[in-house]
């Protein structure tokens, strides 16, 4: 939708749900007005009409504001209806059967992975992927899944919005343009996407695309673990599994 057709006051009052993260709990009237250049009177009757729909709740200690129950309920109306989380949760729970690690499924959304759904296994170590966050697809399995299977149109499109952003997370991040394109190549000859300490030190994750009938990629479904606990075997057993798995939703949806 074009700039100009925005109904100001209703793009103001999502911009202040987004400010709100994995590591952003409460924030205050001033906090918001001062992050989105608003004035206090502005911010304040955008958050007091949030509050009053249950999108927003004030802390009586303090007065600051974090997210309502109202978004709660939505996002598990979300996830419960989708039909993509709703085909694929069959496999996804029979991988994490199978391996007792954190399995994921994901999808692209503005240049970043989302995850639409995540199950953790018994041997599974913690990970910051909760469900509707998002992180880069440059130095993700799933992400660089994504990418690779994607139209080229689109994927120069993304790599030339990333390459400014090529920041170091793990020991083994791709930091250079022509090294990335690279690597996508490979995986779009070998079927899988390998995160090997690329997202975080000590992780390892295994990722596979999701396509329709059509050959269009729609998501990609992985494995994460601890590198130290995937043998050789386990990891050419797991890019087994994955792949499977991705073909068995591929064809469910």
């Amino acid at each position: 939708m074009a700039e100009s057709r925005l109904i100001q006051s209703v793009a103001r009052a999502l911009s202040i749900l987004e400010l709100y993260d994995s590591s952003t709990k409460e924030l205050s009237v001033t906090e918001i007005a001062n992050l989105l250049d608003l004035s206090k009177s502005t911010a304040f009757s955008l958050i007091n009409t949030l509050a009053q729909k249950g999108y927003l709740e004030q802390n009586p200690r303090d007065s600051r504001y974090s997210l309502g129950l109202k978004l709660l309920r939505l996002g598990g109306h979300v996830h419960k209806h989708n039909i993509l989380v709703r085909r694929a949760k069959p496999f996804l729970e029979q991988l994490v059967q199978e391996f007792s690690e954190t399995v994921h499924l994901t999808v692209e959304r503005n240049g970043m992975v989302v995850y639409i759904d995540k199950i953790r296994g018994e041997r599974a170590i913690f990970m910051q992927s909760e469900i509707g966050a998002a992180n880069p697809m440059y130095c993700t399995a799933v992400g660089k899944c994504l990418l690779a299977f994607m139209p080229e149109a689109k994927r120069e499109r993304l790599l030339k919005q990333v390459e400014p952003q090529l920041l170091r997370r793990g020991p083994n991040t791709i930091t250079n343009i022509d090294e990335l394109r690279e690597e996508l190549e490979s995986i779009r000859q070998r079927g899988i996407s390998i995160d090997d300490e690329e997202h975080a030190p000590g992780l390892m994750c295994i990722a596979a695309p999701v396509h329709t009938q059509d050959g269009e990629v729609v998501a990609s479904v992985s494995i994460s673990g601890a590198k130290a606990g995937i043998s050789s075997k386990m990891l050419a057993e797991i890019s087994e599994r994955i792949v499977w798995a991705a073909q068995q939703i591929s064809a469910a949806i």
